[in-house]
């Protein structure tokens, strides 16, 4: 690697971060959610990915195969995972690292649900076929850390007029949100926060005009969408609880 680069590194991980307008220092570790802090995990955790590679764990179909994303990672085996659990606690320990023991576990995917990078995978048999498949989807840390999100920007914007808070506040965390998890069967979630958006939205201008009811009526989910921009979450590609798009099966 480029000395010029390794410096710049150097410099990154010795900065610190601000907290309340103080400096924290940390001799271990980077600054959690930091923007460097993907890129910094990537490059001290190839060598993870290339030793996994060297010793062959991945070369057979039935091996165990790494699927990592920065310091986020899952080790997909047909047999033995106690043994490629170790051999990957051995290859973490050679770098200094540990794994975190509240988010280590082993499970039998095809008889218990796992999550990753805010999807849930679970085996279930398809609506259509009977078959037993993988379905992935928000995982319910995904679908509360949104509606938090939804919840606070309306409480905090309710001051504003309602189609400057649904552009600039609400229509961008959907956009964003459902971009990321369009790829899954989750048609369901889709229609859920959508319906808790509006529902939502219902409530603050309740409380604005000092109305008694919850204000379907008044202001029914097709207001929010044909009058005031309301992005539809609903309209992205996404797919049910059949699985015909995405749904792939389980390998026996």
């Amino acid at each position: 690697m480029d000395r010029s680069v390794v410096k710049l590194i150097e410099m990154w991980l010795k900065a610190g971060a601000m907290e309340e307008m103080k400096i924290r220092t940390e001799t271990t570790g980077t600054p959690q959610g930091g923007v460097i802090s993907p890129l910094l995990a990537n490059l001290y955790l190839h060598w993870l990915d290339s030793t996994w590679e060297k010793k062959a764990f991945g070369k057979r179909p039935h091996d165990a195969h790494i699927v990592r994303y920065a310091d986020d990672f899952v080790i997909l085996c047909s047999k033995r995972p106690e043994f490629y659990l170790e051999q990957a606690k051995k290859v973490l320990d050679r770098l200094g690292l540990t794994l975190n023991s509240k988010k280590t576990r082993i499970v039998n995917a095809r008889e218990e649900p796992f999550d990753f990078l805010g999807h849930r995978f679970a085996a279930q048999p398809s609506k259509v076929t009977g078959e037993l498949k993988t379905f992935y989807y928000p995982a319910p840390k995904a679908m509360k850390s949104v509606k938090k999100k939804i919840r606070e920007v309306v409480r905090t914007g309710q001051h504003w007029d309602l189609p400057t808070l649904i552009k600039e506040r609400v229509n961008p965390i959907l956009r964003g949100w459902g971009n990321y998890f369009k790829t899954g069967n989750s048609r369901k979630h889709f229609l859920s926060i959508a319906n808790y958006t509006t529902w939502t939205l219902c409530i603050m201008l309740r409380k604005k005009h000092k109305k008694r009811s919850k204000g379907w009526r008044d202001h029914p989910p097709s207001w929010f969408y044909d009058y005031h921009g309301l992005f539809k979450l609903y309209s992205l590609s996404v797919t049910g609880d059949e699985g015909s798009r995405y749904a792939r099966p389980v390998p026996l």
